[in-house]
């Protein structure tokens, strides 16, 4: 129905609409990670959660922080803060490998986000 689902010990943090999220550096890129999604991010105690708006191929895309790693927030002279970083597929997630992922806030709260999201993720 367009919401997120998380299970009775974990609860939703922050989150930020007006989002969009790419994915570069992937070998053998499913048809569901090509192009820019835009929608929702949601941060929990143990993992950040996109939810497409629309009627995207990915509808969501979630990333456990065990499994994200080189994180960082990105403050361009031109254009939207970013947070960028790699993700690690896992198993039996419908896809395999590694890729590099960028989200852009265009509507801010970028540096909130990826604050809250590095304190969280380092506990």
């Amino acid at each position: 129905g367009g919401g997120v689902i998380v299970n009775n010990t974990e609860s939703i943090l922050m989150s930020y609409d007006h989002v969009e999220l790419t994915f570069n550096d992937m070998k053998n890129v499913p048809e569901a990670f090509k192009g820019t999604k835009k929608g929702t991010v949601y941060l929990t105690p143990y993992r950040v959660i996109f939810l497409s708006k629309g009627k995207d191929a990915m509808q969501s895309f979630m990333m456990p922080f065990y499994l994200m790693k080189d994180c960082e927030i990105k403050q361009p002279v031109f254009g939207a803060n970013y947070i960028k970083g790699t993700v690690k597929a896992e198993a039996g997630g419908g896809w395999e490998g590694s890729a590099s992922y960028k989200l852009t806030f265009t509507a801010g709260g970028a540096i909130e986000f990826g604050q809250r999201m590095l304190q969280v993720a380092s506990q």
